[in-house]
């Protein structure tokens, strides 16, 4: 299961899929604490969220990835998806080095002169890899961090 959503802009609020990641790190963390990692119980709750997309729906798209394509600085579109490492959204004849990005949290770039194009791959393996995780990661941090005070306090009285 990955995130799944594209933009097309630079520019502040029209880049929903690259900065604003509030739905995505709540979508993380309910999967880890609410649902316990459990990914068919999540996928009947959320299968219409747009931000979330059955891998397993697509056959061979076992990994996670973002695609990334920037012109003069400016973001052409940013893709996070599901994805089979072999196609992509761009001609891989004319960008073959990323045709050797690893499948297992690997990124890759490659410029592409004739049109000053940077265009970046990312693929990983494992539940919304290609998206943001601190918000789930810190939640679970101070839950264990109060619980432990809160022990600590009971003992001590």
């Amino acid at each position: 299961m990955c995130f799944a959503c594209r933009d097309s802009s630079s520019k502040e609020s029209k880049n929903d899929c690259q900065v604003n990641t509030e739905r995505m790190e709540e979508l993380h963390t309910k999967l880890i604490h609410d649902y316990r990692n459990d990914t068919d119980v999540f996928m009947k709750a959320y299968k219409n969220d747009p931000y979330v997309q059955n891998c397993s729906a697509l056959s061979g798209h076992n990994y996670c990835c973002i695609e990334e394509f920037e012109q003069g600085g400016f973001m052409l579109a940013y893709i996070r998806t599901c994805c089979d490492g072999i196609t992509w959204s761009f001609n891989t004849t004319t960008l073959n080095k990323l045709k050797n990005v690893q499948k297992s949290n690997d990124s890759l770039c490659q410029h592409y002169t004739e049109t000053t194009t940077r265009t970046c791959v990312t693929m990983c393996r494992g539940n919304f890899c290609n998206g943001p995780t601190a918000a789930a990661n810190n939640l679970h941090t101070f839950i264990t961090l109060t619980l432990f005070l809160l022990i600590l306090i009971l003992c001590i009285s």
